[in-house]
């Protein structure tokens, strides 16, 4: 087959199974990329932020961190994708997720949460960005058609160095956040998700406290990325609350020895 025959076909498979769904809202849209070419691009992206930051050497904290973001996975909206979690080697106070469910926590963010609802609310919270396909929507405005055909090039021939420039851009964008309205959007799935996996989604209200607390204090550095892009904290707050008090089952665990148990060791 040719590359130029190649290309187009791909063009014609990504448009025809462009039109779908989208899991979260429930309303048709048009999709650029298919789960294999975010999955192909996740991928890339996920091992471009652990060779920047670094894996935190601890099998048993990341199994932990797993556990309880398979909880979270099983009850989301994109339950085909195959979800991967990692902590990240940094004091950083931060959370993000790549294309096609690669979740990363920072070790800084877990030494500063209190109870396994704070780390399910933060969790959930990436994984609503997956399953909302915030990231490839941002690549689908950013690069349009011609990005479709050059990722399902290089996804299907294995192209890493080609994938490089679209890495770039997704790796910088998740560090950044995804914009104001996007933000809402993954507090608000979740929330949904950690009640949905039976956990207290005020964790998440009380670790925003928190954030809230450092914004002007000795740590604002380190929360200096997270929170240009991301709305006002009271804010999101408010919306959390807001979604909290209207849930059919309030209340959940929140699991506060075994959270302590699994992250006492981090240095």
């Amino acid at each position: 087959m040719t590359k130029t025959k190649f290309l187009f076909l791909s063009l014609c498979c990504a448009l025809l199974a462009g039109c779908a769904t989208n899991p979260v809202t429930g309303k048709r849209e048009m999709r650029l990329f298919s789960d294999k070419d975010e999955v192909g691009l996740g991928a890339n992206t996920r091992d471009s932020v652990i060779k920047q930051y670094g894996r935190y050497n601890d099998p048993a904290l990341e199994a932990y961190v797993a556990g309880v973001g398979q909880k979270l996975a099983a009850v989301c909206d994109r339950r085909q994708l195959a979800y991967t979690f990692y902590v990240l080697d940094t004091d950083m106070v931060n959370a993000f997720a790549a294309p096609g469910g690669y979740i990363f926590v920072t070790k800084g963010i877990l030494k500063s949460m209190s109870d396994e609802a704070e780390l399910a609310g933060i969790i959930g919270h990436e994984i609503g960005h997956v399953t909302a396909r915030h990231s490839m929507k941002s690549m689908e405005k950013q690069y349009g058609y011609q990005a479709v055909l050059n990722i399902a090039s290089m996804v299907t021939q294995r192209d890493l160095s080609g994938l490089q420039q679209y890495t770039g851009y997704l790796t910088n964008m998740l560090l950044l956040g995804y914009g104001r309205d996007n933000e809402f959007q993954a507090d608000n799935l979740g929330a949904k998700y950690a009640m949905a996996a039976g956990y207290d989604a005020r964790g998440t209200v009380d670790f925003f406290h928190k954030l809230e607390a450092l914004e002007g204090g000795k740590k604002a550095n380190d929360l200096e990325k997270l929170f240009q892009s991301h709305p006002p904290t009271k804010e999101r707050i408010k919306k959390l609350e807001g979604q909290i008090a209207s849930a059919a089952q309030p209340g959940g665990a929140r699991n506060q020895a075994g959270f302590a148990a699994a992250v006492k060791g981090i240095k």
